[in-house]
């Protein structure tokens, strides 16, 4: 996720999907976790990373693609910022 924006912005992207209700605590905590990754991670690695069941990754990884706070890109799952998400509707 290439980012143009000072880093108190990117503070408040992460806010914003960690305090969204909307969002199970496992789904934040995948978001986090690929927002902040050095490379993108694919569903098995999440799973394994994280200490999740697979099932839980993947209900998760369909929920935020859903919200298009994820996209994927050869294979991998790629975390969009919620400001992405508004720019693409």
């Amino acid at each position: 996720m290439t980012r143009l924006t000072p880093e108190s912005v990117e503070a408040e992207e992460i806010r914003e999907v960690l305090t969204d209700q909307e969002l199970t605590v496992h789904a934040r905590i995948v978001w986090v976790f690929l927002a902040a990754a050095d490379q993108p991670q694919n569903s098995n690695s999440l799973a394994a990373e994280l200490g999740f069941a697979g099932s839980t990754v993947s209900k998760c990884v369909g929920v935020l693609r859903e919200r298009r706070l994820i996209r994927r890109l050869n294979g991998v799952w790629i975390a969009q910022s919620p400001a992405e998400k508004e720019e693409g509707r």
